[in-house]
């Protein structure tokens, strides 16, 4: 028995990459923890064909906002694994995004393309907040003569409140957004911001720390959980992350000065110009805190 046990295991580490090439991939992963995301993406580029090392190319390109390179590989990981929930995801977001820098035309033709890949992700996966919240601004920016529906919209929101409140809400607001009612997209946001203050666990994702304090900042409303939720975000402010801390310091700086903290805008105005190269909103809120 102990000989057949030995050849099994024999043939096992046949098929293990090399100890080295698993220090290697391990190095590129913490290059992507670290921040150091160029040396991450040459890391895992020696990779071809593993999974994992091509879900990294693709995250990497679309923090580069590369929407072409990571539209490829994730393609190639959709082929791979069709059902996978988190491909299609990715796959779905990254053309819609090409298609928000897209002329009208050709976003035009992406969308059958967007709308597949999200909501099949939806289907596979009954409970990926991420997707539906992405599904119901979709729906409710495309005009009705290229499928957009209010009432999907709708249903995808009723979906989110069984699965995250706080996604729920702030899904609500963005219908109430593009209706042009702000008295009720205020109420959506302040149910979100006190929601997420009670279950902070729900915050499963870093950007909704952004959703939550921009959203707030705008309509100029809780301004001291505005503020927490904008600090989470820069303090852990990642790969997977869409805006860049700057902006978190920008709206903690617009805060600041309506709360006449003169110093403390400063300080966040100062933090998002050395984050962020040409930002002319900060360098005009920076004079009108100077001349406060």
């Amino acid at each position: 028995m102990t000989r057949y046990i030995v050849t099994f295991l024999l043939f096992v580490l046949c098929f293990l990459p090399p100890a080295d090439a698993q220090t290697k991939f391990k190095v590129g992963e913490n290059f992507l923890n670290q921040h150091q995301v160029r040396k991450a993406k040459n890391v895992f580029k020696e990779y071809p064909g593993n999974e994992k090392a091509t879900e990294y190319l693709g995250d990497i390109a679309s923090f580069e906002k590369k929407w072409d390179e990571a539209i490829k590989y994730y393609k190639d990981l959709v082929e791979k694994d069709p059902n996978s929930a988190v491909y299609n995801f990715k796959l779905g977001g990254a053309l819609g995004m090409q298609a928000l820098e897209a002329s009208k035309f050709k976003a035009a033709l992406m969308i059958n393309d967007i709308k597949t890949y999200l909501n099949k992700a939806a289907e596979l996966d009954k409970n990926h907040s991420e997707v539906r919240r992405a599904l119901v601004e979709l729906y409710m920016q495309l005009p009705a003569i290229v499928g957009g529906d209010k009432q999907v919209a709708e249903q995808y929101v009723r979906e989110l409140k069984a699965i995250n409140k706080i996604d729920a809400y702030l899904g609500e607001a963005y219908i109430y957004k593009i209706e042009n009612d702000r008295e009720k997209m205020t109420e959506a946001v302040k149910k979100a911001l006190q929601y997420a203050q009670n279950n902070p666990k729900l915050i499963e994702r870093n950007y909704l720390n952004y959703e939550l304090g921009e959203r707030a900042a705008t309509l100029k409303i809780m301004p001291e959980a505005a503020i927490g939720f904008l600090k989470d975000y820069a303090e852990n402010y990642n790969y997977k992350d869409l805006k860049s801390p700057a902006w978190a310091h920008y709206h903690i700086a617009k805060l600041q000065a309506l709360q006449k903290n003169r110093d403390k805008a400063l300080i966040h105005v100062n933090k998002a110009l050395a984050e962020k190269f040409n930002f002319p909103e900060a360098e005009k809120l920076k004079q009108e805190i100077l001349e406060m």
